[in-house]
């Protein structure tokens, strides 16, 4: 039949046909990467991730080279992110920090640093998007849970990661703080609602005990399991309910393995964190990498990882929940 003798309903809906064809086309297009990506990433070894990669105001290099020597070891998905305080320094603050540190200025101070430092990973990501994944975020001082938020830079970011401060001189962080701000990241992701991790709270304890019995005088040799445990009887079973089947992760970094070096550590790392996972809470892996140092030598979690229960399918919880999100 001749388009001179179809009805204008009958071309209407042809037209519409096509146009759905080719909707469903571009669509499928756009998702082949997406979903290709997604099946790489449930293969990703725990060495293969680096969920806390510091690479704002305090990297010793351009963000490329410092790139690159995560990708050098193994990296194929990070998280890059920068420590929010930084960007409340006043210029004169941050020219002086700088200066000890022996570091370049590498972002302005204030919102206009917030947005340049989130567009330089954007960059990144966009540059780099055939072989690796990168998201942004921030790491927050928990403690600023209990106060004001500085809401503004906290909606740019992929990932929110709070810092557990050892408290130095003060109570050390414990399953009842830790109970506390899980609680709190829970209510948060109602209005920021994306990936939550809670940074390296096992290892900020042991620092702290350590740090205390050394002012002290004590013997370190003679610290306990019992007096390094995070958790007291019922805590890991009252944070696991909170958690499980969430988007707020706990953080496995690489300040375990030195920590690991130690049995008496050693058991009570085992004893406060696998049975969190055997109840379903899932963890991060990740660096906290400043200095060119640590970047410099191999980065080994599966040695710490496999005992403590926390596999590379329980870490790729947070890559799969970042790229549903895209």
């Amino acid at each position: 039949m001749s388009s001179r003798n179809t009805s204008p309903f009958a071309r209407l809906a042809a037209i519409s046909a096509a146009l759905g064809i080719l909707c469903v086309i571009g669509c499928a297009q756009s998702r082949t990467t997406n979903n290709k990506i997604m099946s790489e990433s449930s293969r990703f070894e725990l060495r293969q991730m680096d969920m806390h990669l510091h690479a704002g105001m305090e990297r010793p290099v351009p963000l490329d080279e410092w790139v690159d020597l995560a990708v050098a070891d193994g990296r194929k998905a990070l998280l890059l992110l920068d420590h929010i305080e930084l960007y409340r320094k006043t210029q004169a603050e941050y020219e002086a920090w700088a200066k000890e540190d022996g570091l370049p200025l590498w972002y302005p101070v204030g919102s206009a640093g917030h947005k340049a430092l989130m567009a330089d990973f954007d960059r990144v990501a966009k540059e780099r998007k055939d072989d690796l994944l990168v998201f942004k975020g921030w790491e927050i001082d928990s403690r600023e849970l209990d106060g004001d938020l500085e809401v503004e830079p906290m909606r740019m970011a992929d990932v929110l990661g709070w810092h557990i401060s050892p408290n130095n001189g003060g109570e050390a962080p414990n399953g009842q703080f830790l109970i506390r701000r899980a609680k709190q990241l829970k209510e948060l992701q109602k209005d920021f609602p994306v990936p939550m991790i809670l940074c390296h709270p096992f290892s900020m304890r042991i620092e702290n005990i350590v740090n205390t019995a050394q002012e002290q005088g004590r013997d370190i040799s003679k610290i306990t399991v019992k007096e390094y445990r995070f958790f007291q009887p019922g805590e890991q079973e009252q944070l696991a309910e909170i958690l499980r089947g969430t988007s707020i992760y706990v953080e496995i970094n690489r300040a375990y393995e030195g920590c690991w070096k130690n049995p008496v550590v050693r058991e009570a790392f085992l004893e406060d964190i696998r049975p969190l996972a055997e109840a379903g809470v899932q963890f991060t892996i990740g660096t906290d990498h400043h200095g060119l140092h640590g970047a410099q030598r191999p980065f080994h979690p599966e040695e710490y990882c496999s005992e403590l229960g926390v596999t590379p399918e329980n870490a790729n919880g947070i890559v799969r929940d970042l790229l549903a999100k895209r």
